[in-house]
């Protein structure tokens, strides 16, 4: 038999193994608790099940941990003439920084999930330093602190305990004794290897491993946030990672879907040529434009507005995030599950634009932002799709209130009247596109208007929308105005509404204005991205650049709302809806007839999406 010394060395590897589970389990417990508003409904077996599910990531990655540990274990056997405090001190210091960065990526995670609805990913590395911590009041900077410094002195006292009393005892010179504990090395080794690789069948580690409920949160819970990153992080490109049919197959089905739809159809515009804005808005989605306080509309303004122009009722938004949406809304473009094209200048510089097309056609387009037009390359995407004038918060110098983000919505909506009117005048065609900030978390903004701080915050976008609108409307040049009214994105409000439901992605769409021929109510099923088609139709323009966009206004068009979630997406039409985890291969959610047809449908968006991303 080994000694005892080497039995020590095999201890070690096993008890850090087993540190590290426990510190995952603890973290997500704490995951838990945070996210209580989720987690009030589930019962203690649903949560029991979330905790045993995830100790499958969970081993993964501490088999990840553990390596290095083993094979200096391993190497300690045979280099008996190296100093066993040097050893123990080179471990301390990589448990120190292993410690730290689980405790900082777990924090992360859960700040995160409120608003992504999903584990964090390798998206995060889109934004920088100043864009996260732009969401983050004093006291959610405290407790992310104090969270980082509880976990990293638990995790970094568990390890250095382990480390002395099971790392200290100096090696047998006996050959016998170290063979016997090398083959007892390589065993653990192979066990080890069994866990990183997630078992022993075909499939090995991934996110859907975790998945066994048809609760998302559960789901989520499950997935262990370290996992989720690296495996997001290394999964590198794969434009070919949703080909669900041959591409023939794929063809005829987007064929289908994208049914002639370059008619006119029925004119909505008593104008070809009207001065455009279009205003982008952060988050204000149907939850948002739906919802009253003690029978107080949230957005009044908008609510008015709807009457006396032309409102889209059954409208969907493409994403969950301002890039994605952005994309979706300026370029006709679909949203992708688990990347954003825009992240890629190179691909989307070779997209189609709304405003490449009106500037052809003769108008000025500027793009207003109160914030940083470089997050997640804004800047290159809104020139590479023709926008021949940025003014973000570097430019626009304005004395008003700044959040984190920028400036807020008020003054900016204020100096973008005053800059449209002044254009007008000169006798200028011109598009103009404002993205509003104020409505983003951490939902600062100065006026006092309801209770709720994020419904506040709605309400005061809202407001400045109205004020924005009356002071063009005070113009003569209102009769020849469309104003463009549309969420870049929903919002997740009430906390009860899932990250990939319908009414998540359930967002409004209004075009007022004196071109607007009479006031209607467009009850067709439409998504985010068929703004372009519908907008240049009506303009008599051409849109074959848009492939992906329909004309809402066409009698030949299918109508049906698309949108994506993280690695999922989502059907509805006028028979019902159906919503796809691409993860677990299952539908989550479906009501109607044809829910085959609706998946089969979003499967081919998402593959001729990825065959169109990979040619761009």
């Amino acid at each position: 038999m080994p000694r005892a010394d080497y039995m020590r060395r095999v201890g070690f590897v096993v008890a850090i193994f087993a540190a590290t589970m426990l510190l995952f389990t603890i973290s997500r417990i704490v995951f838990i608790m945070y996210n209580h508003s989720l987690a009030e409904a589930l019962s203690m077996g649903e949560v029991s099940r979330a905790l045993l599910h995830g100790l499958k990531l969970d081993a993964t990655v501490a088999g990840y941990i553990t390596a290095l540990p083993m094979l200096a274990s391993l190497a300690s056997i045979w280099l008996a003439h190296l100093s066993n405090s040097v050893a123990s001190r080179c471990l301390n210091l990589y448990f120190i920084a292993v410690s730290v960065v689980m405790a900082a990526v777990q924090c992360a995670d859960i700040g995160m999930f409120e608003e992504w609805q999903r584990r964090i990913d390798s998206q995060i590395f889109i934004y920088t330093p100043r864009e996260m911590l732009s969401s983050l009041s004093a006291v959610d900077f405290l407790a992310a602190a104090l969270y980082i410094a509880a976990m990293s002195a638990l995790a970094i006292w568990l390890y250095r305990t382990i480390t002395g009393h099971l790392y200290a005892t100096p090696p047998s010179k006996s050959l016998a004794t170290r063979a016997m504990a090398t083959l007892l090395m390589v065993t653990l080794a192979g066990l080890l290897f069994v866990c990183i690789r997630g078992g022993v069948t075909t499939a090995t580690a991934n996110v859907s491993k975790a998945y066994f409920s048809s609760n998302m949160f559960l789901n989520q819970t499950a997935v262990n946030p370290l996992f989720s990153l690296i495996d997001t992080s290394l999964s590198g490109d794969d434009f070919d990672q949703y080909d669900y049919y041959t591409e023939e197959r794929a063809e005829e089905l987007y064929t289908q879907i994208m049914a002639d739809s370059s008619a006119q159809g029925e004119a909505w515009l008593n104008t070809s040529q009207p001065n455009i804005v279009l205003i982008l808005v952060e988050g204000m989605g149907r939850t948002i434009t739906d919802a009253d306080v003690k029978g107080r509309a949230v957005t009044p303004n908008i609510c008015t507005l709807a009457s006396e122009g032309i409102w889209f009722d059954r409208l969907y938004a493409s994403s969950f995030r301002t890039d994605r949406g952005t994309v979706s809304t300026l370029s006709g473009f679909p949203s992708q599950p688990k990347m954003s094209v825009m992240k890629y200048p190179a691909k989307a510089a070779n997209l189609s634009g709304i405003a490449s097309t009106l500037s052809n056609a003769g108008y000025a387009t500027r793009f207003f932002y109160g914030g940083d037009a470089n997050f997640t390359n804004t800047r290159a995407y809104l020139y590479a799709t023709g926008y021949d004038e940025l003014l973000d918060e570097s430019a626009l110098r304005l004395d008003g209130h700044r959040s984190k983000w920028g400036y807020a919505d008020d003054v900016v909506l204020e100096y973008a009247a005053e800059a449209i009117i002044e254009r007008m005048e000169s006798g200028m065609k011109s598009f103009d596109t404002i993205l509003t900030l104020s409505s983003h978390e951490p939902f600062e903004v100065p006026a006092s208007i309801l209770d709720d701080e994020r419904l506040n915050a709605f309400a005061f976008t809202d407001r400045a929308i109205g004020e924005f609108v009356e002071r063009l409307r005070a113009t003569p040049h209102w009769e020849n105005m469309l104003v463009i009214i549309v969420p870049d994105h929903g919002y997740p409000y009430p906390h009860t509404v899932s990250s990939h439901s319908a009414e998540r992605h359930h967002i409004p769409m209004l075009w007022v204005g004196g071109a607007v021929a009479e006031p209607r109510c467009v009850a067709e099923y439409a998504s985010q991205t068929d703004l372009a088609a519908t907008l240049l139709a009506q303009m008599s323009l051409p849109h074959d650049d848009f492939p992906f966009s329909r004309n809402i206004a066409s009698a030949d068009a299918s109508h049906f709302g698309y949108w994506t979630f993280n690695n999922g997406f989502g059907v509805a039409d006028s028979e019902g809806i159906a919503i796809y985890d691409c993860d677990s291969n299952e539908v989550l959610y479906s009501t109607g007839d044809n829910a085959d047809s609706r998946i089969e449908r979003g499967k081919a968006m998402l593959q001729t999406t990825f065959r169109h991303i990979k040619e761009l």
